[in-house]
């Protein structure tokens, strides 16, 4: 008995024309070429001539594709017991002949042609054309598959659809887990949203804390607002660059966990989270103000070149990376409707432009530890192992210029204006002077991760020197010890 075998959520876990769709944004001719084709097409035919011209155009690394283990097996077992085994799919013929000539598994291919979608009775009478109408075993999971299970001597599901449960009681493979798919898709979809990263956002409360309004309601639930706006806008974009990026984070060694690497959340679901995440943050951001929601804009118009095209260009990325974070304290105050202080901005830039070196030359000292040559490349990035020193240099040099800001800013007569005790912030200067100082130690002992910003939120050293940040503000706002006008200790 031939075993037919579906290549889409059955043999691999994600849809592979769904990928190749979102991934032809990065090209937009091919996505023009792609929806050409479909247009010349009707209703019948749009589909697999989409299809057609995405296999042409959009290189598959099928090696990396995530492939479903229990699957594997079941054509393992098949084959050694001498049965003819089938890939049969609505995916293109060139998507079907490639997964096939890299596992070596398959004697022959049943795909969809430029002419037709592969998909339902179109795909029955070709697998019953295959078989001769004799018995034949389909593995499949979708409604779409519904009339080859009821024509199939034996069936194999690796997910049940609505409608085939009474089918899958006596199923030759089945699932382990048989939850419905809103429940399974939760914990992944979350997890592609990154809600730990929202901790950055934290920033667009700088304003809120610098300006003095955190008694003001009014102010503080703007800056709430807009910290829940500027998440979930940051969690479409995860999801949008997650996208984009699949084929990049399977190749990657931690990266390839992630849930549309691993297959774990749908394509088009993973879209259609990243754009109600956008609308609703981009209505969030209207309704606090115009300021607001043209920083955020801004923002994703940013995000969206890095990740396109401006993360490819040594120096250019690091300042990027430094300006989004500094986009988080404008928007802050574009929130509560105050003008951010030119000392903040200016500090922010050099700390920030920091730590995005670092993060480069903790890349580049791992890539130095694997080669030999100074040639050696950072994947997509414009760095290469012999600028190890000059990244490291050009980092603390940030890092010290952020500081020398933070001294300027305590010594001018705005700070002398707002506090009782200007005083006091002077002891911000060595906590921050420890923070980035041993963070550049650690970073040179490669103990800091992939992510300075992510550690500075675990490190329980961080925390401890944001709260003792925090009390220096305090003191020197609420604390009067009777120094004079002038600030002066002697």
């Amino acid at each position: 008995m031939p075993l037919y075998v579906d290549l889409d959520h059955t043999l691999v876990k994600t849809d592979v024309a769904q990928e190749m769709l979102i991934r032809s944004a990065r090209t937009p001719a091919a996505l023009m070429a792609a929806i050409g084709a479909g247009l010349r097409q009707g209703p019948a035919t749009r589909a697999s001539a989409i299809k057609a011209e995405l296999a042409r155009r959009i290189y598959l690394q099928a090696d990396l594709l995530p492939y479903n283990d229990a699957v594997l097996l079941h054509i393992k077992a098949a084959r050694a017991a001498g049965r003819r085994v089938v890939l049969a799919t609505a995916a293109d013929q060139q998507v079907a002949q490639a997964v096939a000539d890299h596992l070596g598994l398959f004697d022959a291919i049943i795909a969809s042609t430029q002419a037709q979608n592969m998909k339902g009775r179109a795909k029955l009478a070709a697998i019953q054309n295959d078989c001769h109408n004799g018995p034949f075993e389909y593995l499949g999971d979708s409604r779409a598959d519904l009339p080859i299970w009821q024509a199939a001597t034996k069936r194999g599901f690796a997910k049940i659809p609505k409608g085939a449960e009474a089918m899958a009681q006596d199923a030759s493979l089945r699932p382990e887990a048989t939850r419905s798919d809103a429940s399974a898709l939760v914990k992944p979809l979350l997890k592609a949203m990154r809600p730990h990263q929202w901790a950055k956002n934290a920033l667009l409360f700088v304003a809120l804390l610098f300006a003095h309004l955190y008694n003001d309601a009014s102010a503080v639930l703007l800056a709430c607002v807009g910290f829940v706006s500027y998440s979930l806008c940051a969690s479409s974009v995860y999801l949008i660059n997650d996208l984009l990026d699949v084929e990049a984070d399977r190749a990657h060694a931690t990266k390839r966990n992630r849930p549309f690497a691993a297959g774990t959340l749908p394509p088009d679901i993973g879209a259609l989270a990243a754009v109600g995440l956008l609308a609703l943050s981009l209505a969030l951001a209207a309704l606090i103000s115009g300021a607001f929601l043209i920083v955020l804009l801004i923002y994703i118009a940013l995000t969206k070149a890095y990740s396109l095209w401006l993360k490819r260009f040594s120096t250019v990325d690091v300042v990027i990376l430094a300006l989004l974070y500094t986009l988080r304290i404008i928007a802050g105050a574009a929130a509560i409707g105050v003008m951010p202080s030119p000392w903040i901005l200016t500090f922010s830039l050099f700390f920030f432009l920091s730590l995005a070196y670092m993060k480069r030359y903790i890349e580049l000292s791992r890539l130095v530890a694997k080669a030999a040559e100074d040639t050696a490349q950072l994947p997509v990035r414009n760095y290469y192992a012999g600028d190890l020193t000059v990244v490291q240099t050009f980092g603390i040099a940030n890092g010290a210029l952020s500081l020398l800001t933070m001294a300027n800013y305590i010594n001018s007569d705005m700070v002398k204006h707002h506090y009782r005790t200007p005083e006091f912030l002077w002891l911000m200067l060595p906590i921050m002077m420890f923070w980035t100082y041993r963070a550049w130690m650690w970073a040179n002992r490669d103990k800091i991760g992939d992510d300075p910003v992510a550690f500075a939120l675990r490190d329980q050293l961080s925390r401890l020197s944001v709260l003792l940040l925090l009390l220096s503000v305090a003191l020197a706002r609420y604390v009067d010890l009777g120094f004079g006008q002038t600030g002066g200790l002697g």
